[in-house]
């Protein structure tokens, strides 16, 4: 049973009364073919309103159901989204546009992303029906670089390297867990994308999103070694794994990509490691 059908319900008969309101779009795993939603998974809504503010001022999220938590936060496209927990675990994600903003994301590209898995147009009083057939592509967005990002990345990988060691090395233990398991962790999962779907063509998910599905056993199994416990022997050692990864996988794509690859920034990085 669909546990957001009566917040639904209650979302769309305020639709029907509100000539504010000219669009409603659900995005998600609640209109996905692929992952399809389970007991865990959120709604997530496009409300797209000429009046905005009692949409971000939590005025009216609060008629539709007992709100428990509520927020905003930034989201595509340079918008805002008020996210709100329902009860106990309802989790309801509203992306809230002007039809101005929704039509641009769209037109733009900025949409596609998190439409591309699919998306159910649930009110809709200005044929963003037909606009999003004609601008959103059904289809998985397929991971890419170019030769100078890849580069540039590589490069930022190792200096990194060095800085989170000067910061363990000075004592500052925080700063450099955070850029072993934060920042470094980014461009690994990157560079774990971009490998993955070069060298053995499976769907990856944005954000490490199902990482244990599609990353690969042998993959998983060096991530596992590869975050630490705020502790300094053991931010090096994950931080030794963290780049022992990202070297081997780089090493690959390059010679997939037929790219350059920068080998004096690894050879920096891991004589300033001493490994």
């Amino acid at each position: 049973m669909d546990k957001y059908i009566q917040i639904k319900s209650k979302i769309l008969e305020y639709a029907e009364s509100d000539d504010d309101i000219k669009g409603i779009v659900a995005i998600g795993s609640t209109t996905r073919s692929d992952v399809k939603a389970d007991e865990y998974s959120d709604l997530d809504l496009f409300i797209v309103t000429v009046n905005t503010e009692p949409w971000f001022s939590g005025e009216y999220p609060k008629r539709f159901g007992n709100v428990s938590i509520s927020f905003i936060e930034d989201t595509l496209g340079g918008g805002k989204e008020r996210r709100c927990i329902y009860d106990e675990d309802k989790d309801v994600d509203m992306l809230v546009f002007t039809p101005e903003q929704f039509e641009a994301a769209v037109k733009e590209g900025v949409a596609q992303w998190v439409m591309n898995r699919g998306y159910m147009v649930l009110y809709d009083s200005m044929d963003f029906t037909s606009l999003l057939e004609k601008h959103i592509t059904l289809s998985v967005t397929a991971p890419s670089m170019t030769e100078d990002e890849f580069l540039n990345m590589i490069n930022d990988f190792y200096f990194h390297n060095i800085w989170a060691y000067k910061k363990l090395k000075r004592g500052e233990i925080w700063s450099a867990k955070i850029s072993v398991d934060s920042y470094l962790k980014g461009y690994l999962l990157r560079m774990i994308e971009l490998y993955r779907y070069k060298v053995s063509g499976v769907d990856v998910w944005h954000d490490g999103r199902f990482i244990d599905r599609w990353a690969g056993e042998e993959i998983l199994s060096e991530i596992k070694e590869s975050f630490a416990h705020y502790d300094k022997d053991d931010i090096k050692r994950a931080l030794i794994k963290t780049h022992e990864l990202f070297a081997r996988i780089t090493r690959e794509l390059a010679e997939v990509e037929g790219y350059e690859y920068p080998t004096n920034a690894e050879k920096c990085a891991k004589a300033y490691l001493g490994i």
